[in-house]
């Protein structure tokens, strides 16, 4: 790594210190913090070829002790670098930026600036949608066949799946509303361990081709 600080001695005036006071533009280089701290390394190509910083530290909206948000930005990034009193050997990235090549998920060609997101590396989102009269949160994977969505429209949650939906509790499973209807395209299977009880206020009905009682 070639020094940031004899980059800067001496190149332009106020710059005599070797301090950079303002913020600049850099390339994450390297995520891969050995100590574990969610810093990075970011190259300065505008400064010189060879210049890159040393670990710099990452501002999240909130981070504590095992808690906070946990967004490295990726290798090639483009990023917002700061430095600590203009001292050019502690630096902070203060936030990601798109590009003409690394282009935003959400263009707001409408202007309206409805829907806020998150979308991963891979493709998976979380998408919170404001369009008037349509409001819904969503959490889409990166198949899109496998999605949570919550309609404030509807005052409906759907649950989406290309396989199986797997609901596990260590406690009781309870179901409860003004109806509860199971329909299934194959068979329907209810097994219990021990005792099993069925009970209606009303009529109960079983019918079947055929009804086995055993």
């Amino acid at each position: 790594m070639t020094e940031i600080f004899d980059h800067l001695a001496g190149q332009e005036p106020g710059r005599a210190d070797g301090r950079f006071h303002g913020v600049a533009i850099g390339i994450v280089t390297n995520n891969r913090d050995p100590d574990g701290l969610g810093r990075v390394k970011v190259a300065l190509p505008w400064l010189a070829d060879d210049a890159e910083t040393d670990w710099a530290r990452v501002a999240v909206p909130m981070a504590g002790a095992g808690r906070g948000f946990s967004f490295l930005p990726e290798v090639d990034d483009e990023v917002l670098v700061a430095f600590e009193h203009g001292n050019p050997e502690v630096p902070y990235v203060v936030g990601a930026l798109w590009n003409g090549k690394d282009r935003p998920p959400v263009t707001n060609g409408d202007g309206r600036n409805d829907t806020r997101s998150i979308t991963s590396r891979s493709g998976h989102v979380i998408r919170l949608v404001d369009t008037d009269r349509d409001e819904r949160i969503e959490i889409v994977d990166r198949s899109a066949g496998n999605s949570i969505v919550i309609s404030t429209k509807d005052n409906r949650i759907t649950i989406t799946a290309t396989a199986d939906v797997v609901i596990s509790a260590g406690g009781k499973l309870r179901l409860s509303g003004n109806g509860v209807e199971i329909v299934s395209k194959a068979d329907v299977n209810v097994e219990a361990k021990s005792a099993l009880a069925v009970k209606s206020g009303g009529r109960l009905t079983i019918k079947g081709s055929q009804v086995n009682i055993n």
